[in-house]
């Protein structure tokens, strides 16, 4: 259908075991299945809770924390995000057990306590389905499943059972050592760089030596190149060396749409807290990795 112009006249026809598709003089025979094997889908009765919200609110709740979801992990419970209804917040969290990304957004009422592990699956799908407007999605939970109903769509999907891990451990306090970035240069910068680092490592490392009023990035490779960049930053504590997974740093900078971006640190052994200012209800952390 994408390779038709947008004015083109279709004719779906049923010929025993095939459809036809024509249209002008192009004509396709496909194979179809039995219509009696597709699965049935139970409808629930009544929820065990719901909530409501904005369509642009949930779609920023996925948008933010998707992209560190895991993707295939042995621990199946990372693979999916866990949206967790508490007072009066809908909180979104994504980890793949190195690095974690939380947002929060205010409802209405309070609630009474729901979480949930949403397939990665699902998030995607909801992502590219929900509308950038203030339109109401409403959210119903029952026993091992979870509806989403907005504009003319309802998606239902099933939840992965497990326990999801307690994220107010991983989030740091004691992380006083800061600085703020533009984001849009920080990200070139990484991905300059980046074209020396060893492209077929999942985990691929680069060095932030952070000293007074500057940023030296450095990335190297298996063939002993090497990649530096500076960058000009307010900073006027002690210096620090740190390494951290390039591929998320990446991830995060590709995704916010902020002008700036704060990274918070205590030493070369403790996790990167990086927030946006104005925001304080998202929270992205970075694991330390040695290269």
């Amino acid at each position: 259908m994408r390779s038709l112009s947008s004015d083109a006249e279709v004719a779906l026809t049923r010929q025993d075991d095939h459809l036809q598709v024509k249209s002008g003089k192009s004509v396709f025979n496909l194979q179809i299945l039995p219509a009696e094997d597709f699965p049935e889908v139970v409808e629930e009765s009544a929820s065990n809770a719901t909530i409501t919200l904005k369509q642009n609110e949930l779609k920023n709740l996925l948008h933010y924390v998707q992209f560190a979801v895991a993707q295939q992990d042995i621990r199946y419970y990372l693979n999916g995000l866990l949206l967790l209804t508490k007072d009066k917040q809908l909180i979104s969290v994504g980890t793949d057990g190195h690095r974690l990304a939380y947002i929060a957004a205010a409802l209405d009422t309070a609630q009474k306590k729901q979480e949930v592990i949403l397939p990665r699956k699902a998030v995607f799908e909801l992502s590219k389905l929900l509308e950038d407007n203030e339109d109401p999605v409403k959210i119903e939970y029952f026993q091992n499943k979870v509806r989403f109903s907005f504009s003319d769509i309802i998606l239902t999907s099933k939840i992965i059972e497990g326990k999801f891990p307690d994220y107010n451990r991983v989030i740091p306090t004691n992380n006083t050592k800061l600085f703020e970035i533009n984001r849009l240069t920080f990200l070139q910068a990484l991905q300059r760089v980046s074209i020396l680092s060893n492209q077929s490592e999942q985990f691929r490392g680069v060095r932030l030596i952070v000293s007074t009023d500057n940023l030296h990035i450095i990335c190297k490779n298996n063939e002993q190149e090497e990649a530096e960049e500076e960058l000009e930053i307010k900073y006027d504590d002690e210096s620090v060396d740190i390494s951290l997974n390039i591929t998320y740093l990446l991830d995060l900078l590709n995704n916010v749409n902020s002008e700036t971006v704060q990274c918070a640190f205590e030493n070369s052994n403790s996790s990167v807290l990086i927030t946006v200012p104005g925001n304080k209800e998202f929270k992205y952390i970075v694991m330390p990795m040695r290269i």
